[in-house]
């Protein structure tokens, strides 16, 4: 069913392309600057056939679009995720094994200071 839908899809897609490519302007700066009038390549009343026919096709697009998303989530997981775990010739993985996270070196608890207590002095490097 999926493989149907990805070919309407395509089919669809490229109808579109026609018949936008297709369609005459809508008039607009030519003819504001003294072109000629508009001018379809099927004659007068072919506009609103194509225009239908613009409207049909960008309905089944959308319609597809939201077909092969929903399918597409049910197949299973994404095509990224099938390349990382398939094995290459030799057996091992494309990916390298996980490095094990690295431990923070542990510091030494300061000693509270009791109230009313001199702050401790700052220990200053040696100077060479």
């Amino acid at each position: 069913m999926y493989s149907w839908i990805l070919v309407l899809h395509v089919v669809v897609c490229l109808l579109l392309i026609t018949v936008i490519l297709v369609q005459g302007g809508r008039g607009g700066m030519a003819e504001a600057l003294g072109g000629s009038g508009s001018q379809s390549l099927f004659g007068g009343g072919a506009n609103v056939v194509m225009t239908k026919i613009t409207a049909t096709g960008a309905a089944v697009f959308m319609i597809t679009c939201v077909s092969l998303a929903l399918l597409s989530t049910h197949r299973g997981r994404s095509v990224i995720e099938r390349t990382r775990m398939a094995p290459t010739p030799s057996g091992a993985g494309i990916l390298p094994p996980p490095v094990p996270p690295v431990e923070p070196a542990a510091t030494p608890a300061a000693s509270p200071t009791p109230v009313g207590a001199p702050a401790p002095e700052p220990v200053a490097s040696p100077t060479p």
